[in-house]
């Protein structure tokens, strides 16, 4: 078992990773919350159809009264309807503080179910329990919670840092294809900003001749290795700046143009790991463009991507909506953009005041029939 220890102003906490460690979760739940008298578990319909039975009998062992909650799959769910409906059920079910609740799920659940712990209560105990590739080397730490506003991606939230991450990678077994693959643009990420090692290990563990080696690579025990050198180097980060008033900012390599994309497609067409994909070839382009980074960064960047069957390709969209979209960019002042953006490997560099122009053509170059 990998565990790896965070310590934030909010709190300190851990996380599991370890093949089957679903099985030990009841001991490791009544060994950490012993005065925890409710458990809610929030899923959705899709996670519930596969592991309904597993969840049911380890909720049993752990002799505690317990609700599971279901909501409909999907990005667009992740909403203040949602969080209201969640709201109503905690309140039947009259949980207080010292209860737990967790999110089994991908990064959809992740965040929606921690931004309902962070203000349930003024805050209740929060386990993430992720279930995808996302959610697992990504989104399930650093305490990020949030909702959509409409089309509007993370634009209702808070920091509440989880009491406890539990990471399963048996979970990644029952994924398909396309939802392996939504995942896997957060691990290059990690890879070209963080630790090219990370990519190394991609090259060395991917066969461009195998047509599975997608699910190959999340099936094989060194995907356990990734997932631990991600989640470490997101605790780093998080503890070095756990309210994202910098440093962290690191993290939103590929996001910013990457969250515009999926606005202009409505939150439907275009999932989150794809549009990151696509943004941080975009990315790379402004980089390209300003003179910071050298055309074969792109062409390396894409020869990784083939290996992991990621886009690159921005579908046909409206260019000025992807635009407009910028102005709600966390990042950005009212009269400030501002963007990450890279030299080369593991050397990347915040910059400000981007001319439009250099945006827009980063987009144009990299969008089908442009």
């Amino acid at each position: 078992m990998k565990i790896i220890s965070t310590k934030t102003k909010l709190r300190k906490y851990f996380i599991y990773i370890d093949q089957d460690i679903t099985e030990k979760f009841p001991v490791f739940l009544m060994k950490n919350f012993s005065n925890t008298e409710k458990i809610v578990l929030v899923t959705n319909d899709k996670i519930i159809n596969i592991y309904e039975k597993k969840v049911k009998d380890l909720l049993k062992k752990i002799n505690i009264e317990h609700k599971i909650i279901v909501i409909k799959d999907g990005e667009k769910y992740k909403s203040l309807e949602s969080t209201e409906y969640i709201f109503s059920k905690l309140v039947k079910f009259n949980v207080h503080r010292n209860d737990a609740v967790i999110a089994f799920g991908g990064g959809v659940i992740g965040d929606l179910t921690g931004f309902v712990a962070s203000t349930y209560s003024r805050g209740t105990k929060f386990i993430q329990y992720p279930t995808t590739v996302i959610s697992q080397v990504d989104s399930s730490v650093g305490g990020k919670v949030a909702v959509n506003y409409k089309t509007v991606k993370n634009m209702i939230g808070s920091f509440y840092q989880p009491h406890m991450v539990i990471i399963d990678p048996m979970l990644l077994h029952t994924l398909d294809k396309k939802q392996v693959i939504n995942g896997l643009a957060e691990i290059v990420k990690y890879g070209i900003v963080f630790d090219k090692k990370i990519l190394e290990i991609i090259r060395k563990n991917t066969n461009l001749n195998n047509n599975d080696r997608v699910l190959s690579l999340v099936k094989s025990k060194i995907f356990e290795k990734i997932i631990f050198k991600c989640c470490t180097i997101k605790a780093r980060v998080v503890e070095k700046d756990e309210f994202d008033n910098g440093y962290r900012n690191l993290l939103n390599f590929g996001h910013t143009i990457g969250h515009c994309i999926e606005n202009a497609s409505n939150l439907e067409d275009i999932n989150h790991g794809q549009a990151v994909s696509m943004g941080m070839i975009a990315a790379i382009d402004i980089s390209i463009s300003m003179g910071l980074a050298k055309k074969q960064l792109k062409e390396d960047t894409i020869e990784v991507y083939k290996r992991l069957e990621l886009p690159y390709i921005i579908p046909k969209l409206d260019v000025e909506k992807i635009m407009n979209a910028l102005k709600y960019d966390k990042k950005f002042t009212s009269k400030i953009n501002k963007f990450i953006l890279i030299k080369g490997v593991n050397k990347p560099l915040f910059c400000y005041n981007i001319d439009n122009d250099i945006i827009t053509e980063s987009i144009k170059n990299n969008m089908e029939s442009y």
